[in-house]
C-alpha cells in the first residue's frame, strides 16, 4: 500500500498505553462486554426465579428476568449462551450445532492454485476463546485446517469493540479458491473484513511460514497488526525477541514495499528498549529514515552516550548523519558501503582523535508510537536519556565529510557497477582513495614488487605485457600491441602506487607500445607528472634522446655510456628532481629499444640554435664514456653535426680532446696579470673614396642585372606555355576518408596498396604537390581525431599502422 491513511491525518488513538508501567492484559482483553455485570450487583433473585433454567445447563434466570452464568448476568439468552460457549468450549450447549468436519488444508503459498469450484466452505459454529498463538499450532477456521504461530485466534463476542484487526475468527467463512493477487483487499484490511477468498490465501501464507515474496501488502499488514498489539498492548516482553526477529526477516523479503518498510521500521526501532545494545557496525539500512525526525533507536543509542558522558565514535557519528531526514545516501555509498565506512572511520580518526564530544542538551527523550492499524498509540517518556534530535552544531561538518567520502569513491563505484567481478582485484583497488590503498595488503604487495623491479638488475625496465600482468590487468596474450585502454590503466595504476612510467603519452609523444616494448618504471610521488612542453625540460629531453642514440649507434649501450647520460641530466640546471627522474627513466627505456636514426634526426631540425651545441656535446660525451670510439659512432656524430649545422671540425676537436683526456686537470689559483694599455687611433675628420674602385663595381652590377633580366623573361614565357598546355589537377570532391582532403586521401589510398620506402614516399607526396613531413603529420592528426591513434608508422619505411588497418581498408574501398 502507498501511504497509510493514519499517516496523512495523524491517526486517532483509540487507546493510549504508557510503556513506563506494565498493564496486565488478559488473553480475552478485547472480549469484555459492556452489558455484562456481576450477579452480586444485580437485584436479589427470588427463589422461584432462581430455580428457572433456560436451555443451558449452567444458565439460570434471576428475579429481574436476567440470565445468570457463573456469577455474571446478561440481558438476553444469546449473550449468556455466547459466554457459556467461551467459558467452557468443550461443553456443547443444547442450542449449538455440531462443528463442521475440517476441510483439506489450504495450499501453502499465495501463488498456489485453488480449486475452481464456486462452493464456499460453510462457517463452523464452533467457537474458541480469544488467545495468542505463540508457538506453531494446528488450527481450523471456516472448516479449513492450517498451522501457524504468532497470531491472535478466537471468536469475538457480540458486543466486543472491534479493536483487533488481526485475530483469526474460526466462525467466518473461507473460500478455498483464494485471492493470491489481493484484488478483493480494501485499503484498511482486517481478517474480519476479508473476502472469504482472501481469508483462504492469508491462511495459506501463514501455513507456508510467511516467506512468500510476492504476497500483497494487505496480508502483510494484517499479520503486522497482531505483532503491534502483542508487543505494545499486551506488553508481552517475553515475545519481543521473536517479534523483532520476524520483523527483520519480513523487511528483508519485502524491501521494495515501502509502506510496509516504513511502519515495520518504526516498530523495529523499539527494539532498543527491549534488547541489549548491539555493537554491530552500521549498514546501508541505517540511511533509510521513514520519518521526519531521527529514528527512535538512534536517539536512544546516542542519548545513552550523552548520559554516560562518552564521546561519539566513528560508527556513532556515521549512524547519526545517515539517519538525518534530509540526508540521502547516493549510489556510491549504497554500492560500496563497506568501503565508505572504512574511509569514514579513517578520516574521522584524523579529525577527532579522541572521539566527537557533544554538549548534553536539557531536553529528554519523548516519543509517541502510533499503530499502523490506527487503533491505539503508545506514549513513551525516558526522562534519564537526553534527546540528541535537538543538536545541530556538529552536523554541518559531518555532512560535508560524508559527501567528500562518497565523491572519492565514485570512480571505484563506477568500475564495480560496470564489472562486479572487479571488486577485490588489484586494478579496482587502485581506484580507492589513498587512505584505503595504504592499508590494502594486495596493493602493499604490488608496491613491494615494483620496488624490487626498480632496484634490481634491470633498473626498472620491463616488457609492457609483463608490467600489465604485474598490475593484474586483463591483456590479450596474442596481441602485438597493447590497447590504448590498457596503456591508460597502467598509467593510472602506477600513479596510485606512487610510481611513474616511461614512455608515457601523457608527458610527451610516444608510439603505441608493443607487447614486448621495454618500459621503465621509477618511484615518483603521484606518478611524477611534468610539464613536458616547458622549454628547459624539452631541451634536456632532446639532448638525452640524442645522447642515448649516439651511444647505441655501435649496436650496444653499455652501462658507462648510460651513466654518462644520467650524470649530464643531473647536472642540467633548471630541472626539478621529479623531472630528472623521468628523464633518466626515459633514457633507460630508449637504451633498451633505440629509435630509428632517420626518425630521430627529423626532430632535430626544429631544435633551437641555443640548444644545438649542448645536444652535440651530450652525444660526444656518451660516445666517449666507455673509452672507445667505434666507426659507427663517428658516422652518427658526423650526421648529427651536419643536421645541427655545426662544423665537423668541432666534432673532431671534441673527439681528439676526449681521446687525450686522462683525467681531471689541476687548475692553479689565478693571479692578477700586468696589463699594457693600447693607444687609441687618431680620428680622421673626412672619409677617403676610391673613385676607380667604385666605377668598376657599378659596371659589374649593371652587367649582372641585364643577365638576370634575360633569364627571368625566358622562365616566365616557359611557365606560361606549360600552364596553357597542362591544366591544373582538380581535387576530388568526395572521398571515403571523412574529414581528410582529396590530396591526402589519394596519398593514403596509395599506401593501402603496400608500404613505401622513404624515397618512394617522398616522390609520391611530391607528385601530389605535398610536403612529405607535412603530409605525414596531417594524416596522423586525422587519425588521432578519428581513431585515437596515428595512422602512419614513420621510419625508414612508411606504412599504415597494423592496429587500424581493419578500420582503414573499408574506408579506402569507398574512396
Amino acid at each position: 500500500m502507498a501511504r497509510r491513511f493514519g499517516d496523512i491525518l495523524g491517526g486517532v488513538a483509540a487507546s493510549s498505553v504508557d510503556l513506563g508501567r506494565s498493564p496486565e492484559v488478559r488473553d480475552d482483553f478485547w472480549a469484555e462486554e459492556p452489558e455484562r455485570h456481576r450477579a452480586s450487583d444485580a437485584a436479589p433473585a427470588s427463589p422461584a426465579a432462581s430455580n428457572q433454567t433456560s436451555g443451558g445447563s449452567g444458565i439460570r434466570r434471576d428475579g429481574n428476568g436476567r440470565y445468570v452464568v457463573a456469577g455474571w448476568t446478561f440481558s438476553t439468552l444469546d449473550q449468556a449462551l455466547e459466554f457459556e460457549a467461551d467459558r467452557a468450549p468443550a461443553v456443547r450447549t443444547p442450542t449449538s450445532q455440531p462443528p463442521a468436519s475440517p476441510a483439506p488444508a489450504v495450499p501453502p503459498t499465495p501463488e498456489a492454485s485453488f480449486p475452481t469450484s464456486q462452493s464456499v466452505t460453510p462457517a463452523s459454529s464452533g467457537r474458541a476463546a480469544p488467545r495468542w498463538i505463540g508457538s506453531p499450532e494446528s488450527l481450523s477456521a471456516g472448516g479449513v485446517g492450517f498451522e501457524t504461530e504468532m497470531v491472535y485466534f478466537g471468536t469475538p463476542l457480540r458486543h466486543e469493540p472491534r479493536h483487533d484487526h488481526s485475530r483469526i475468527d474460526p466462525t467466518l467463512k473461507v473460500d478455498t479458491r483464494g485471492d493470491p493477487a489481493g484484488t478483493t483487499l480494501g485499503y484498511w484490511p482486517s481478517y474480519r473484513e476479508f473476502d472469504p477468498r482472501a481469508r483462504a490465501t492469508y491462511l495459506g501464507w501463514l501455513t507456508d511460514g510467511r516467506r512468500a515474496v510476492s504476497v500483497p501488502s494487505g496480508y502483510l499488514f494484517v499479520f503486522f497488526y497482531g505483532l503491534e498489539q502483542r508487543l505494545l498492548v499486551d506488553d508481552a516482553r517475553a515475545d519481543a525477541p521473536a517479534i523483532f526477529s520476524e520483523l527483520r526477516q519480513l523487511m528483508a523479503l519485502h524491501h521494495q514495499d515501502y509502506s510496509f518498510q516504513g511502519h515495520a521500521s518504526r516498530l523495529l526501532a523499539l527494539a532498543a528498549l527491549y534488547e541489549d545494545e548491539d555493537d554491530d557496525p552500521p549498514t546501508a539500512e541505517c540511511a533509510r529514515n521513514w520519518d521526519v525526525e531521527l529514528p527512535l533507536d538512534v536517539r536512544i543509542r546516542l542519548g545513552r552516550r550523552l548520559r554516560d558522558g562518552v564521546p561519539f565514535n566513528a560508527d556513532d557519528a556515521l549512524r547519526w548523519v545517515l539517519a538525518l531526514p534530509d540526508v540521502h545516501l547516493r549510489t556510491p555509498g549504497q554500492r560500496c558501503f563497506a568501503e565508505l565506512r572504512d574511509l569514514w572511520s579513517a578520516r574521522f580518526a584524523v579529525r577527532h582523535l579522541d572521539g566527537l564530544t557533544v554538549r548534553r542538551p536539557k531536553r529528554t527523550l519523548r516519543h509517541e508510537y502510533r499503530a499502523a492499524s490506527g487503533k491505539f498509540s503508545v506514549n513513551l517518556s525516558v526522562d534519564e536519556l537526553p534527546d540528541v534530535s535537538g543538536i545541530s552544531a556538529p552536523l554541518g561538518q559531518l555532512r560535508a565529510m560524508l559527501d567528500l567520502c562518497i565523491d572519492d569513491l565514485s570512480a571505484y563505484s563506477r568500475l564495480v557497477g560496470r564489472d562486479p567481478d572487479a571488486r577485490g582485484r588489484l586494478h579496482a583497488e587502485l581506484l580507492l582513495p589513498v587512505e584505503l590503498r595504504d592499508r590494502n595488503p594486495a596493493l602493499a604487495s604490488c608496491r613491494e614488487r615494483l620496488e624490487k623491479l626498480v632496484s634490481g638488475g634491470t633498473r626498472g625496465v620491463i616488457a609492457a605485457i609483463e608490467l600489465a600482468r604485474l598490475l593484474d590487468l586483463d591483456v590479450d596474450e596474442a596481441a602485438d600491441k597493447l590497447p590504448t585502454a590498457v596503456v591508460r590503466q597502467i598509467g593510472m595504476a602506477l600513479d596510485a602506487l606512487q610510481h611513474g612510467l616511461e614512455p608515457d603519452r601523457r608527458y610527451g609523444p610516444a608510439p603505441t607500445p608493443r607487447a614486448d616494448t621495454p618500459m621503465a618504471v621509477f618511484p615518483a610521488h603521484g606518478g611524477g607528472a611534468v610539464e613536458h612542453e616547458r622549454q628547459a625540460y624539452a631541451d634536456a629531453r632532446t639532448a638525452m634522446e640524442v645522447a642515448v642514440l649516439a651511444a647505441a649507434s655501435d649496436g650496444e649501450v653499455v652501462a658507462a655510456e648510460l651513466e654518462a647520460v644520467e650524470r649530464r641530466l643531473r647536472s642540467t640546471p633548471n630541472l626539478a628532481e621529479h623531472e630528472i627522474a623521468r628523464l633518466v627513466a626515459s633514457g633507460r627505456a630508449l637504451a633498451a629499444d633505440p629509435p630509428k636514426v632517420r626518425a630521430a634526426m627529423k626532430r632535430l631540425a626544429d631544435a633551437p640554435a641555443t640548444a644545438r651545441a649542448s645536444i652535440a656535446t651530450a652525444a660526444v660525451e656518451a660516445v666517449l664514456a666507455d673509452g672507445m670510439v667505434q666507426p659507427g659512432e663517428v658516422k652518427f656524430l658526423e650526421t648529427l653535426h651536419a643536421t645541427l649545422n655545426l662544423p665537423a671540425s668541432a666534432l673532431y676537436a671534441a673527439l681528439h680532446r676526449g681521446a687525450e683526456d686522462v683525467g681531471p686537470i689541476l687548475v692553479e689559483p689565478g693571479r692578477p696579470e700586468e696589463l699594457i694599455s693600447i693607444p687609441s687611433e687618431p680620428v680622421s675628420s673626412s672619409v677617403a673614396i676610391d673613385a676607380a674602385r667604385l666605377a668598376r663595381i657599378q659596371g659589374e652590377t649593371s652587367r649582372v642585372s641585364a643577365l638576370l633580366a634575360t633569364i627571368f623573361v625566358e622562365e616566365e614565357q616557359e611557365a606560361s606555355a606549360s600552364a596553357v598546355a597542362a591544366p591544373r589537377p582538380t581535387p576530388r570532391a568526395t572521398n571515403g576518408f571523412d574529414g581528410l582532403d582529396g590530396l591526402h586521401s589519394e596519398l593514403l589510398t596509395r599506401l593501402l596498396s603496400g608500404p613505401l620506402d622513404r624515397d618512394a614516399f617522398d616522390g609520391a607526396a611530391a607528385a601530389l604537390r605535398l610536403m612529405p613531413e607535412g603530409a605525414i603529420e596531417t594524416i596522423n592528426e586525422w587519425g588521432f581525431d578519428r581513431f585515437g591513434e596515428p595512422v602512419l608508422d614513420d621510419d625508414d619505411i612508411v606504412r599504415i599502422s597494423p592496429e587500424i588497418m581493419d578500420q582503414i581498408m573499408p574506408m579506402g574501398a569507398a574512396a
